[in-house]
């Protein structure tokens, strides 16, 4: 058995026990392994022969877990907030328009199956991931997974297919290479929270190796519609940054531009140029074509074709197409398969999760934490403000490049949608034991996570802090009186 796979069963295993006694722990493996999908590896064959399917068998020792120990929302964290209602409403509205999709064909059950799924997992993660410890360790999971397929694919893993990485690296979402990229482009702020909130140079050095990697996959790939992403996250991530970092921020990314341009080769270069004359480019015509058979299906039927019925569909709007085609665009899929109902709840999820985000960023200098967390024998550091940036800008990226890519029901995306209704859940925790403690507390411990409040004249902030941040001087974050996870 080769080293990775021992390797990855002693995680497998030790993490499928631990996440009965903490649902948590089955959280960040799920999402461990949707990066790394053992059973379609070389190396994970045993899983394969074993008729075990990871993923499943993840999500079921959660739930025994969550059954167990009844994970309960205080301090007026909430299982349904706004954006985890319209979610649900989303996923229910798709399920609904099966009643007028083809049953018989093959993608039809699968979609139904993959939504429904995806319908019950953003569920466990909202219950399990409610302090900041949990946040972290599915955030650090998810920059694990990340790690791992970027080293795969400068080891030379993964089908090289007209000079790109086509497939072959981690689970069905990345099955595409525009599908891999968008998943990296949305990993890249991310990883830059963790350079800043990191507390050693271990942990800003993995935040540095794993971006060098990232962008060494996004490279290639060739995809175009990174192009896009990679500009919307960037945007994001100046105009979000506080004032003092901003410039800082700038900084970064003209130099993380200079060192990514060194991993370029001039086939690169071709790929990119194509955008420019993309009517001589037979893809790139064909997806404007896809779009417009796409807004046919909407106006015929405004309550869509129903989930997983583009591929099958698209000749009908298109006489002479051979074959199946994806919509090339999410919102194009949305639109065509959801119809109107399902592209206005699209929206408004995007819209809410947004301004709560806002909200958290700013609000995130009142909650921030100096102090290290520990999981197990490692330790970090969770700020609220910087969580809540990288959130924004990874979805601002995601979207750019999904603009050009069928993403709808790719899990990452609702991954990330969840986080942030978690995140919020996370904010609201530490904002109750921020007040339950007070400011006239005993001076902060290396042992617990302490809030802070605006500087004073004169004192220093610590590294990592928002602009304007000293420790509070006793604002210890207490742990929740209910059950131990």
């Amino acid at each position: 058995m080769p080293m990775t796979a021992v390797v990855f069963w002693i995680v497998y295993v030790g993490g499928i026990c631990a996440a009965v006694i903490y649902p948590v722990v089955g959280v960040a493996l799920y999402i461990l392994v949707y990066h790394l999908d053992p059973e379609t590896q070389w190396w994970g064959r045993t899983f394969d022969q074993a008729g075990i399917r990871p993923s499943m068998t993840v999500a079921a020792a959660t739930v025994v877990g969550i059954l167990l120990r009844r994970p309960r929302f205080t301090d007026g964290a909430r299982q349904f907030p706004l954006p985890m209602v319209l979610m649900l409403a989303l996923v229910g509205y798709a399920l609904l328009t099966l009643m007028w999709a083809t049953p018989s064909w093959a993608l039809t059950g699968f979609m139904a199956e993959k939504v429904a799924k995806l319908g019950v997992f953003i569920l466990i993660l909202v219950r399990c991931v409610r302090r900041p410890e949990h946040y972290q360790l599915a955030y650090l999971s998810w920059l694990a997974g990340v790690a791992f397929l970027g080293y795969q694919a400068w080891g030379g893993i993964g089908a090289d297919v007209g000079g790109r990485l086509a497939w072959g690296l981690g689970g069905p979402d990345f099955g595409t290479s525009s599908g891999l990229a968008t998943h990296l482009v949305a990993t890249l702020p991310l990883l830059g929270a963790l350079f800043f909130m990191s507390p050693t140079w271990w942990g800003r050095g993995f935040a540095l190796l794993a971006g060098a990697l990232a962008v060494n996959t996004i490279i290639m790939t060739r995809t175009r519609s990174v192009l896009v992403g990679l500009a919307a996250m960037c945007m994001g991530a100046v105009f979000w940054l506080p004032k003092g970092y901003r410039a800082k921020g700038l900084a970064a990314i003209v130099v993380g531009t200079v060192l990514a341009v060194q991993l370029t080769d001039p086939a690169w270069w071709a790929r990119m140029e194509t955008v420019q004359t993309y009517r001589q480019d037979s893809s790139a015509v064909s997806r404007l074509v896809f779009w417009r058979a796409a807004l046919e299906m909407a106006h015929q039927q405004p309550l869509g074709i129903g989930l997983g019925q583009f591929r099958l569909r698209i000749q009908e709007f298109l006489p002479g197409s051979r074959g199946e085609h994806s919509a090339h665009s999410t919102a194009a899929e949305c639109l065509a398969e959801l119809g109107v109902p399902g592209f206005v709840l699209l929206i408004l999820l995007v819209v809410a999760t947004f301004l709560r985000l806002g909200r958290m960023r700013r609000a995130g200098h009142e909650f921030a934490l100096e102090s290290p967390i520990e999981l197990g024998p490692w330790t970090t550091r969770f700020h609220l403000g910087w969580h809540a940036m990288a959130l924004q800008a990874a979805l601002a990226g995601y979207l750019g490049c999904a603009l050009f890519t069928s993403r709808m029901w790719a899990e990452d995306f609702w991954m990330l949608l969840a986080l942030a209704v978690s995140l919020q859940n996370v904010r609201l925790h530490m904002q109750a034991r921020a007040a339950a403690t007070g400011p006239a507390a005993s001076a902060p411990t290396a042992a617990a996570p302490v809030a802070r409040t605006p500087a004073l004249p004169g004192v220093p902030a610590p590294a990592g802090a928002w602009p304007g941040e000293v420790p509070y001087r006793a604002a210890a974050i207490q742990p929740n009186p209910g059950p131990a996870e």
